[in-house]
C-alpha cells in the first residue's frame, strides 16, 4: 500500500518536466521555421512544429496523470475506464504521426552554420 499518494503522485516527475523543457529548447533552436514558408493542409512549418511538439507531451501527461491516478485512488476505473482510456491513448498515439508531416513541410529547415 502506498503510504503518501499525493508525494508518489508527483514523484520524480520534477526530472520530466526539466528534461523536456530542455529537448524541447534544443529542439526549436535546430530549426529556422521563421523563413520557411511552407505549409500542409494551411498550417505553416511553424504550426506543424509546435503540433508534433506538443503532442508527445500531453501524451506524456495524459499517461502519467492516468496511471498514477489508477495507481493512488483507481480514478480511471471508477470514472471512465480502462476501455476509454486506451481509445483517448491510440488517438493521442496516432497523432505523434504529426511529426512525419513536419518532415515533409519543413524540408530543408535544419541550421546550417554560417
Amino acid at each position: 500500500m502506498i503510504e503518501n499518494k499525493l508525494r508518489f503522485f508527483f514523484k520524480h516527475q520534477i526530472w520530466h518536466l526539466g528534461g523536456t523543457i530542455i529537448l524541447f529548447y534544443i529542439g526549436a533552436q535546430f530549426v529556422d521555421l521563421d523563413n520557411n514558408t511552407n505549409t500542409f493542409l494551411g498550417i505553416s512549418a511553424l504550426s506543424w512544429f509546435m503540433i508534433a511538439m506538443s503532442i508527445p507531451l500531453v501524451h506524456q501527461a495524459y499517461v502519467w496523470i492516468c496511471w498514477r491516478s489508477e495507481l493512488c485512488w483507481k480514478s480511471i476505473s471508477n470514472s471512465i475506464g480502462f476501455k476509454r482510456y486506451v481509445i483517448l491513448f491510440f488517438i493521442l498515439i496516432i497523432s505523434r504521426l504529426s511529426a512525419i508531416v513536419l518532415c515533409f513541410v519543413d524540408y530543408g529547415s535544419l541550421y546550417k552554420p554560417g
